[in-house]
């Protein structure tokens, strides 16, 4: 059973935090604040006092108790205290609208710095579908936005973790918060009503963190993803019912044991007849304990402590089960949290398939803001396997998800390492800033091949150097798509080139010393030169630099300091990818989208760098220092 620790959302094995000095100045709006080492501190000078009731914290720097409602203005709705809910001090604050939205908003004339903090605050959703959480950093074109998708029937109160989902095209600077926005979002038409209280920040950990958790665990997840995790010695969670350990397609104990000597997390996921709000308190009692102690029972009591929720549905009755019975709760539910979360029985996880549509962007995020991604990863299978509205997650995304997290330098760890502080954390500093730029041959002349044929096929194993392969690429049909995969390998493919509607292209990517073969979709006749040209430090293109162009192409090399941002743009119908490549051979995704596009992406570049662009219409490139 959970120790009574959680109760209070901390725990003596996590880090403590120090508070701030006590030296008040005065914000606009009414808002004493303590001072920190910078002159930024937040806090009332007077604080609430009294009992700490949960979801308030104890750690951590209080930046609004909503004890003087007039720091705080409506956005929308009507904003009033109540008395009867506090959490911190003697009142907690309500905002409500008859509408399908309620706001309030609160104002930082001199503004204030959150760069090196993670906020979090006390929510009851009494009549909410979804709470949204912006900072103006400074202004609202530069803002970053936490969005919490509020369970079904879930109306009780809970802790809210601000990590980040959302920024526009300008970089935000958190070290000049000048607002924050609370906004609700109720049920079609209205009425809408949110309690809040206690907001909160606490110090950000030195870097950010993943946890991959593999659903069900699946015979693909121990013959595939163990042993592709093994490689860089990363360790993940598996919650499985006990019920399903050994049946057709899953792990058994003997897989189930080995990953655990590995350092595996094997999590309790409840298999449920129903979802377990529509179940008694005593029925959903009896089946997540159950759940736990046969998991136990089979050695698994590290990972016993861990609930995945079934069909992912909670209601109150069900979080306060489960702050009881589990050390953590996980909960589908897009968006990232800190590392450690305050509060760790709604940990949200997102669909591991939505690799580009969520995942990376989540990713990039954590590795920004030293946060928290979980992701779901379901059944693992080849591309020609996957259905509509299956549920799986290719290989070939599989293998980019975790070049992804690797790039971006997260820490993999485990729910237990997250609960126990066990995990090595990196200590936060960027490789990628003050290299001392080449002189001479970056890359020697390597090999070269040229295939020829009609249609698809796979063309017959080369060799190729370690370094950078430009293809040239020229058909008479409407579509072509090359794929590169080494025959030894474990099946996965990378596409090197994909156009249509253009006779010709021009793709580059990083490639190893090792044997290769060209997997060919092509509706025409087709010709590929492959190449290894010399690479000379002084070809690099410094930046800002701007480029246009039709289909595929590539740009660079190009010298990075470290970080960039790359604005793009896309006119056709078609795929639009933008993949990032660097000197030591390391693959960032930067887009993959269909259709027009128009936006910008960080790039944890640093060092000598290639843009790969794979489109069916024009494109244009702008590159910039982030």
């Amino acid at each position: 059973m959970a120790h009574e620790r959680d109760t209070n959302g901390g725990s003596s094995r996590r880090r403590m935090l120090a508070a701030l000095g006590a030296a008040s100045t005065t914000l606009a709006g009414c808002m004493d604040i303590l001072s920190d080492d910078d002159g930024n501190g937040v806090g009332r000078g007077e604080m609430a006092s009294g009992p700490t009731n949960w979801p308030a914290i104890e750690r951590g720097q209080v930046v609004s108790d909503f004890e003087d409602l007039g720091e705080w203005s409506a956005r929308t709705g009507e904003l009033s205290a109540a008395s009867d809910e506090a959490r911190l001090g003697s009142q907690a604050a309500v905002i409500e609208s008859d509408e399908a939205t309620a706001g309030m908003e609160i104002r930082f004339d001199d503004g204030i710095d959150f760069k090196d903090w993670d906020t979090s605050l006390a929510v009851k959703p009494e009549s909410a579908d979804r709470i949204i959480v912006e900072f103006l950093a400074p202004t609202q074109s530069q803002r970053l936005t936490s969005i919490r998708i509020v369970p079904d029937g879930y109306d009780g109160w809970f802790r809210m973790d601000c990590g980040y989902q959302q920024k526009p095209g300008e970089d935000p600077d958190l070290s000049n918060v000048t607002g924050l926005n609370i906004i609700a979002d109720g049920p079609d038409g209205g009425p809408t009503k949110l309690l809040v209280d206690d907001l909160h920040r606490t110090e950000s950990a030195a870097n950010g963190a993943a946890i991959l958790a593999f659903y069900g665990g699946h015979g693909s997840h121990y013959d595939i993803a163990a042993e592709m995790l093994e490689e860089r010695d990363w360790t993940a969670a598996v919650p499985v019912s006990p019920e399903q350990i050994g049946a057709a397609g899953r792990m058994g104990r003997t897989e189930l044991r080995d990953l655990r000597d590995r350092g595996w997390d094997v999590c309790s996921l409840p298999q449920v007849s129903m979802p377990l709000p529509e179940q008694s308190e005593d029925q959903q009692r009896r089946i997540l304990e159950t759940a736990r102690d046969a998991l136990a029972d089979e050695g698994f009591e590290d990972g016993s402590r861990h609930l995945f929720v079934p069909d992912d549905r909670m209601d109150a009755t069900t979080y306060g089960l489960t702050r009881e019975i589990h050390e953590t709760t996980f909960l589908s539910n897009a968006g990232t949290t800190s590392v450690p979360p305050t509060e760790m029985h709604m940990i949200p996880f997102i669909w591991g398939p939505a690799l580009h549509t969520g995942v990376r962007r989540h990713t990039n995020l954590s590795d920004q803001y030293n946060h928290l991604t979980v992701v779901r990863v379901p059944r693992i299978v080849d591309e020609e396997d996957i259905g509509v509205n299956e549920n799986r997650m290719s290989l070939d995304d599989f293998g980019l998800l975790l070049d992804h997290i690797e790039h971006r330098g997260l820490d993999v760890i485990t729910p237990s390492d997250l609960v126990d502080e066990t995990f090595e954390r990196a200590d936060g500093t960027d490789e990628t800033e003050d290299r001392e730029r080449p002189s001479g041959t970056i890359f020697e002349a390597g090999q070269s091949h040229t295939f020829e044929g009609s249609g698809s096929g796979d063309t017959a194993t080369f060799d190729l150097n370690e370094g950078m392969l430009v293809a040239n690429v020229s058909h008479d049909g409407g579509e072509i798509a090359v794929d590169v995969t080494k025959p030894d390998g474990i099946g996965r493919n990378e596409n090197l080139l994909t156009t249509s509607g253009n006779t010709t292209g021009e793709s580059i990517m990083a490639v190893d010393d090792d044997a290769y073969r060209l997997e060919v979709d092509a509706d025409g006749a087709w010709s590929i030169d492959l190449s290894q040209p010399a690479v000379d430090a002084d070809k690099l293109e410094d930046l800002p630099l701007e480029a246009t162009g039709t289909g595929s192409a590539f740009v660079g090399p190009l010298w990075t300091q470290g970080g960039i941002r790359v604005v793009a743009t896309h006119d056709g119908d078609g795929t639009f990818i933008v993949d990032g490549y660097d000197a030591d051979g390391s693959r960032e995704i930067l887009v993959h989208r269909t259709g027009e596009f128009d936006n910008s992406r960080s790039y944890k570049a640093g060092g000598p760098v290639w843009l790969n662009i794979e489109a069916d219409g024009d494109w244009t490139l702008e590159i910039v220092d982030s």
